[in-house]
C-alpha cells in the first residue's frame, strides 16, 4: 500500500501542493503538461481569467482522453476480430 505524498508544482504561475499516492515525478510530468495547455491556451485566446483559460484547458485535454479511448476501443475491437478469424483457421486446421 503506497503512502500519501505531496508534491509542489507550478501551474499558471501558482504553487499547488499535490498530495497523490503517485510517484512525485510523475505528478510533476502531469502537473507541466496542465500548465503548458493553460499556456497554450492563453497565447492562443484574449483571455484575462485564469478560470477561463483553466476550463478550456481542462476541455482540450478531455477531449484529448475521449479520442483516445475511442481509439483503445477500436483497436481492441479490431483485435478481438482479427483473433476470431485467427482462431477459426486455426480450427478448421485442425
Amino acid at each position: 500500500m503506497e503512502r500519501v505524498k505531496s508534491t509542489r508544482v507550478e501551474i499558471f504561475g501558482s504553487e499547488y501542493h499535490i498530495r497523490a499516492d503517485a510517484d512525485a515525478d510523475y505528478v510533476k510530468t502531469v502537473a507541466v503538461y496542465v500548465d503548458a495547455k493553460m499556456q497554450e491556451i492563453a497565447q492562443n485566446q484574449s483571455l484575462v481569467s485564469s478560470t477561463k483559460v483553466a476550463i478550456l484547458a481542462a476541455i482540450n485535454i478531455a477531449d484529448e482522453l475521449f479520442k483516445e479511448r475511442r481509439q483503445r476501443q477500436q483497436t481492441e475491437e479490431d483485435v478481438t476480430v482479427k483473433a476470431d478469424a485467427l482462431a477459426a483457421v486455426l480450427s478448421r486446421s485442425l
